[in-house]
């Protein structure tokens, strides 16, 4: 049984704007397709208003449904095509357990705490379950070879 719940806002921050309102949410239990359609539902009657800052804890997660990744997904597309933006905060293991986190990691950040969430991370020097950084020497992969035979 997956259960959401609304969070008291209790922190605020300087470098969030001021038009863009926030929501938090709190989902327990299972991170399926029903706590999915609650997010998704909360989310889309706040989005009504205007743009809108999700931010999702998945701390208290216990077991992950592929639905509800591709739930998740597409509350993702949904604010966002609105202004909005989700963001997940919260160390759950049954994320990286089932190493979800990494394939969410391409489309949306994890954060570990909800200060960063709110902030974007932009105080982070790199961001959780992001994929490895880009370089250039490593793109083509050459063993070193010596001069001579060997």
């Amino acid at each position: 049984m997956s259960m959401i719940s609304p969070a008291p806002m209790t922190i605020s921050s300087a470098r969030q704007p001021v038009d863009l309102m926030s929501l938090d949410l709190t989902v327990t239990g299972d991170l399926d397709a029903t706590a999915v359609l609650d997010v998704r539902q909360a989310s889309a009657k706040a989005a009504a208003d205007g743009p809108i800052l999700v931010l999702l804890d998945i701390a208290a997660v216990t077991s992950v449904g592929a639905s509800g990744v591709v739930g998740l997904l597409e509350v993702l597309h949904l604010l966002r095509s609105r202004g909005g933006d989700l963001r997940l905060f919260g160390d759950s293991s049954a994320l990286t357990e089932t190493r979800l986190q990494d394939h969410l990691g391409h489309v949306a950040r994890i954060y570990a705490n909800r200060q960063e969430a709110v902030d974007g991370g932009a105080a982070l020097m790199r961001p959780r379950g992001l994929t490895p950084r880009f370089s250039w020497r490593t793109l083509f992969g050459r063993r070193r070879r010596s001069l001579g035979w060997g």
